[in-house]
């Protein structure tokens, strides 16, 4: 395995597969995403990550395959943020990759900021893709009117489901991590690499007490369980990750165990 630079994007090859990440756009979350933490607490965890807010970004992974496959995971959120995001179309055009030879999209789940960058004017903006989800994902967003549900309209009839740890091809695994929506995923390539998606907000906000929750999440005590387990097993088996919120230029890292919580170490 090897980091590189690679059109302004951080890359990470796993066997036969670059992953780029890509970066839609971003913002700052209020201080009310994580009602758990004091205006005291919050102050000290943002100053200890060298942060003046809660700043976010917004990650979507290119997976181009030795064998001439294009994956793409989550879309960002396009137009559904307004001047927030919508890079993602240049992120891609420097690769030299149109939406067309795009052929999976592989949705984490469908909050705007993961699938608003799927459809424009209502038409799938990857005509020849198919949508691979979680199974438990689809019925949260089957005709509700928001950014999930108008991709899966805009994608009816090349929409595939799949269950944890179901084989994705090219050594490369779902991995349920349920509770920010019911079929929220990550993904694992081979035995050390991970993406697990929102199990994380802010690593500022969240590393350092792993039950500091999200008011983003469907289920939080769901959420937390999952974020306590999947970051355990993160530090315990030494595995690199990357995350859909993941901010600086190192997007690819490990954990290491810190006064109670994680802390993001180098590769």
């Amino acid at each position: 395995m090897s980091a590189h630079a690679s059109s302004a994007a951080a890359t990470w090859r796993v066997g036969g597969t670059e992953i780029a990440c890509l970066v839609d756009g971003g913002g700052r979350f209020g201080a009310d995403v994580f009602p758990s933490a004091d205006d005291e607490t919050r102050a000290a965890r943002l100053a200890a990550a060298g942060l003046e807010a809660i700043d976010t970004v917004y990650n979507a992974y290119l997976l181009r395959h030795d064998d001439g496959g294009i994956d793409l995971v989550d879309t960002g959120c396009g137009t559904a943020f307004g001047d927030a995001g919508g890079a993602l179309a240049g992120q891609l055009a420097a690769f030299g990759i149109a939406p067309a030879q795009v052929n999976r999209l592989i949705m984490t789940h469908l909050h705007g900021d993961h699938a608003g960058g799927g459809t424009r004017d209502g038409a799938a903006v990857f005509p020849e893709a198919e949508l691979v989800l979680h199974a438990a994902e689809l019925p949260r967003w089957q005709g509700v009117d928001a950014p999930g549900g108008r991709l899966l309209a805009a994608m009816a009839g090349r929409i595939r489901t799949v269950a944890d740890g179901e084989d994705l091809g090219r050594d490369l695994r779902s991995w349920h991590l349920p509770g920010h929506t019911p079929g929220h995923m990550g993904l694992r390539f081979g035995e050390d690499l991970v993406l697990v998606a929102d199990i994380l907000h802010s690593e500022a906000m969240q590393l350092p007490d792993p039950a500091c929750a999200s008011r983003y999440d469907d289920d939080a005590a769901t959420a937390t369980r999952t974020r306590l387990a999947a970051l355990e097993e993160i530090v315990t088996r030494g595995l690199l990750w990357s995350g859909s919120h993941m901010l600086g230029p190192g997007k690819f890292a490990r954990l290491t165990r810190d006064a109670g919580g994680y802390r993001r170490i180098a590769p």
